[in-house]
């Protein structure tokens, strides 16, 4: 073979063995592997009892349960989240349909504060009189829903206590007009304190105390507390119920 023949074949091989020494290089070459993606727990999505340090449970859907703390689905569907430090006892499985006896004796607290507004009326109160139970009942009231708030298997018989309380309170302005020298005996249905009155009962309007859009004032004070009596009355009957289940 000539020499020149030689230097072609060398030509030639050359750069197919540096293709094939490069292509086994890529393969020896380490791959960087993705991190798996973090487990699921399988107790995701069960229902979820915590226990908080004050002794209020709360049941829910377990969403993610973390160093941050158990967040879960309420009933109604929202999500919140309970610190790990105020959590007692966590527990997970079917909730059991029962009412904190603690929760029983702070709503009787606040129902009992309505109700001493409700016998003041049945007698012959001042308005200074009313005024100041009024303002108690609102005390008691709120401090209960506060504790509360998160007890979302009850929010109907907490709208009805808040609808009880804000049923006497419209009553407080409407009540103010027949005092004083300017005291006014009869309302317009646009008057201030009547008008917020009228959306709340409705009905008020087909009734004899519409008399051409005006209303007098001491007949209407006494619809709105015979209506809140009965609200009251249902309030109470829904405790009692609450209180048969109390553990």
């Amino acid at each position: 073979m000539t020499r020149s023949a030689c230097l072609g074949l060398a030509l030639f091989f050359v750069p197919s063995l540096v293709a094939a020494d490069a292509a086994a290089a890529q393969r020896r070459k380490p791959v960087r592997r993705q991190p798996p993606p973090a487990p699921v727990s399988p107790m995701v999505g069960k229902d979820v009892r915590i226990t908080r340090l004050d002794g209020l449970e709360i049941v829910g859907k377990l969403v993610k349960l973390d160093l941050q703390g158990v967040t879960y689905l309420n009933a109604g569907g929202e999500q919140a989240t309970v610190a790990l430090e105020n959590v007692a006892v966590l527990a997970f499985g079917e909730p059991i349909k029962r009412i904190d006896a603690r929760f029983i004796r702070d709503a009787r607290q606040a129902v009992d504060a309505l109700s001493r507004v409700n016998a003041l009326v049945n007698g012959n109160p001042t308005f200074s009189q009313y005024d100041g139970l009024v303002t108690d009942a609102r005390v008691a009231v709120e401090t209960f829903l506060a504790k509360y708030n998160d007890y979302q298997d009850q929010t109907d018989f907490f709208d009805d206590v808040r609808a009880v309380l804000r049923s006497y309170e419209l009553a407080r302005p409407l009540w103010a007009t027949m005092q004083g020298a300017d005291r006014r005996i009869s309302l317009t249905e646009s008057a201030p304190e009547l008008a917020p009155i009228l959306r709340l009962y409705p009905d008020l309007r087909a009734t004899e105390y519409n008399q051409n859009g005006r209303y007098p004032t001491d007949k209407v004070i006494a619809y709105v507390w015979n209506r809140t009596g009965q609200r009251l009355r249902q309030v109470r009957a829904q405790l009692d119920q609450l209180a048969s289940k109390a553990t």
